[in-house]
């Protein structure tokens, strides 16, 4: 009996000291990993943002087949929500902020809806393979239970981080076998040698800011072709398009003008100016697709074709609008543009 109450003794006496290590164990956390996916920003964003996405790459449904999901009024953005029961228990998830392109940030909350939520944070960084995304995983101060989980794991890191790596292996092949086609296409890339034609055109100077871009072109674009007919422009005189003097991504920077390339002279209208394209060397590569959907592609395109042939690009660098976009369907509008080299 002495040797069973020493046992006794023994075991409550590890309990005592389990308990004081967990209750002095650390319940703040910030726990995440990344990984990098060959796929756009874009659909990389929408995938996740869209909380019915998660049956598919969430590693819980692969341990437990007994979790049930149900969601709320919004599926993806602000105010999605979702809610589910499992072996361990119910829990709820809300978005509680999202910046397209670049971040989600969210709530979860683990047993009752009297429980103190976590933190979920996604992040979404542009790289040339593709898309860097991070998961991440945080809260100021974790349940008791959480807690003693974690220090029998060995720590936040190794509770966490082996699930945020599986996860984002699973997300990883959701996102790549879901990419959209291409809504464009780019033609193989010419050498051409340039006329160096005039062109006239309403100049700017901004920061490298698409949308304010693209304001400027429904703007001025309108006044020119109204200028080219009052002028007695006709079909085949002029085309449409932008030059670009200046982009630079280092400084956020760009200058450029945005009106007509002239196969028959005329005077540039009030607060238009007038340039001369430069003669020889030009390559060039056409876009089929609704303005603004290929673009970049297409110019890092001509790019790669600069760097593997060795070749030295020069400036100014012009966009062409080869059709009326009202009069052929979306996936004809043609873009031709030029960049001259040495």
């Amino acid at each position: 009996m002495k040797i069973l109450k020493l046992f006794f003794l023994f075991l409550l006496a590890v309990l005592l000291i389990g308990v004081i290590y967990v209750a002095t164990f650390s319940g703040a956390y910030d726990v995440s990993r990344s990984k990098i996916v060959k796929a756009p920003i874009e659909h990389s964003f929408n995938t996740v943002n869209n909380l019915e996405s998660w049956e598919k790459w969430g590693p819980w449904h692969d341990e437990d087949s007994t979790i049930v999901v149900s969601y709320g009024d919004k599926k993806a953005g602000v105010g999605a929500s979702s809610s589910w029961t499992s072996k361990d228990g119910p829990g709820r998830m809300n978005t509680v902020a999202t910046v397209p392109n670049q971040s989600i940030d969210q709530e979860i909350f683990m047993g009752g809806d009297d429980s103190d939520p976590a933190g979920i944070y996604w992040k979404f960084d542009k790289v040339d393979e593709g898309t860097k995304i991070t998961w991440g995983m945080k809260a100021e101060e974790a349940p008791f239970l959480f807690k003693f989980f974690a220090a029998i794991s060995g720590g936040w890191e190794k509770m966490f981080g082996p699930m945020q790596e599986k996860g984002l292996d699973n997300l990883d092949k959701v996102i790549v076998s879901s990419i959209p086609a291409p809504t464009y296409r780019i033609s193989a890339i010419a050498n051409i040698e340039s006329e160096g034609n005039t062109f006239i055109g309403f100049p700017h100077k901004i920061k490298i800011n698409h949308e304010e871009m693209t304001k400027l072109f429904t703007q001025d674009m309108p006044k020119a072709g109204i200028y080219a007919v009052k002028n007695g422009l006709k079909e085949g005189d002029y085309v449409p398009g932008a030059v670009y003097t200046k982009y630079d991504e280092e400084s956020n920077e760009t200058e450029f003008y945005i009106g007509l390339l002239l196969h028959k002279n005329i005077k540039p209208a009030e607060g238009m100016k007038s340039l001369k394209l430069p003669k020889g060397k030009t390559l060039m590569i056409s876009k089929f697709g609704n303005y603004g959907v290929g673009d970049e592609e297409a110019h890092k395109a001509l790019d790669a074709y600069i760097k593997t042939n060795n070749l030295e690009q020069g400036f100014p660098i012009w966009e062409l609008f080869v059709n009326d976009p009202s009069t052929v369907k979306p996936a004809d509008i043609q873009t031709d543009i030029f960049y001259p080299v040495k």
